[in-house]
């Protein structure tokens, strides 16, 4: 595979934006029991509230500093074992291995305190992202019981005043009781949104029960991924604290080999044991290579299937919109039941459900690219 072709993407807004097209009613403000506004949080706010609140970058820090001293320990270790007195594996290996060992975890502390902002801001964004799922899923579900609500209003004013459209009791009753389904799902859709922002608030280390608003519109997909595939195949050569780990334990490895060589009998069993372990360290290395191409591969997959599911989804919703909303039409001409406007509801609302889960997929995929 040179190279997998993204589709043209167009710009993924929040649900209220998308649903404010469909029904004016979506796009109603949130409310929140707080006496101050509720903030507007965006990505970069995320970010910004991560790293200030994470202690994991100074932990990073300290890690790396121990590792520094522990490694200069083994380096005077190292210094008291004169090399024309080694005259066995086992003094060799006291010398060598150590001081590798600590050159190592140095290396690999100071790239994983290197890399740490960048996995701060992922964390942040995820965080964005659960924060924003919940919050899609509890406006699609107010979204939809105010839809239905409307239809309730209809139906008894068309039953109190008589017309020429027979509304049995039977009918109305369906009606309400869709009202009522869709009520408890708006509920308990609003109840994921208090916990899910408990859970998130934690992480980006604001007050428990701070609220949030989500801004449609200023997270927006680009049309591509950031980077190519080629790039992205590419930056796999690249030294990070994983890589260095795998590679420093095949050099630590091959040292063993090379002790045993050098100071005793490569067929003794000590020496079978230095080669096996080599070979199990390449073994590491090769595996885990090969699992990072095959990520890689499935990442831009996931991201051009993804994208095709979440306009499909977006155009059968604004087919089905169509639709319900003529069906309403005819209904209140009496040239239609009740029972087929609950129908186009009920398909409209799984359409719905459809794009707001195959939009909250793709954010999870579009967060490996940001």
């Amino acid at each position: 595979m040179n190279k997998i072709k993204i589709n043209s993407i167009l710009s993924v807004t929040f649900l209220t934006c998308f649903f404010c097209i469909a029904s004016p009613s979506f796009a109603t403000k949130n409310t929140s029991t707080d006496t101050e506004s509720p903030e507007i949080l965006t990505i970069e706010r995320a970010i910004e509230l991560v790293k200030a609140a994470d202690p994991e970058l100074s932990i990073a820090r300290l890690n790396a500093e121990n590792d520094e001293l522990n490694m200069r320990l083994a380096n005077m270790a190292y210094r008291l074992v004169d090399s024309d007195s080694i005259d066995s594996v086992a003094v060799a290996v006291q010398k060598y291995i150590p001081k590798a060992q600590r050159d190592l975890s140095a290396r690999v502390s100071k790239l994983y305190k290197e890399a740490l902002p960048g996995t701060l801001k992922a964390k942040a964004i995820q965080s964005y992202y659960h924060l924003l799922e919940a919050y899609n899923n509890k406006e699609w579900k107010k979204h939809r019981y105010q839809r239905v609500n409307e239809l309730a209003v209809v139906v008894k004013e068309m039953a109190r005043r008589h017309e020429t459209t027979s509304i049995p009791v039977e009918n109305t009753m369906l009606v309400e009781t869709r009202l009522a389904s869709t009520q408890v799902g708006w509920l308990e859709a609003e109840r994921k949104w208090s916990e899910t922002k408990i859970k998130q608030n934690e992480i980006l280390g604001v007050d428990a029960q701070k609220d949030w608003l989500l801004s449609p519109g200023q997270d927006t997909a680009t049309e591509d991924p950031p980077i190519t595939f080629e790039d992205a195949i590419a930056s796999l050569t690249t030294d990070t604290s994983t890589r260095v780990q795998k590679k420093g334990d095949v050099q630590i490895a091959q040292l063993h080999v090379d002790l045993v060589n050098r100071y005793s009998v490569p067929s003794t069993d000590p020496g079978k044991i230095a080669r096996n372990n080599l070979e199990k360290a390449n073994l590491e290395l090769e595996k885990m290579n090969r699992a990072n191409i095959f990520a890689i591969y499935s990442l831009y997959q996931s991201y051009e299937d993804g994208y095709k599911l979440l306009q499909t989804c977006k155009r059968a919703v604004e087919i089905a919109t169509d639709n319900y909303n003529k069906m309403i039409a005819q209904f209140k001409l009496g040239l239609t039941g009740t029972a087929e406007v609950l129908q186009a509801e009920q398909e409209l609302a799984h359409l719905e459900n459809r794009y707001v889960e195959a939009e909250n997929s793709f954010n999870e995929i579009r967060l490996n690219f940001q």
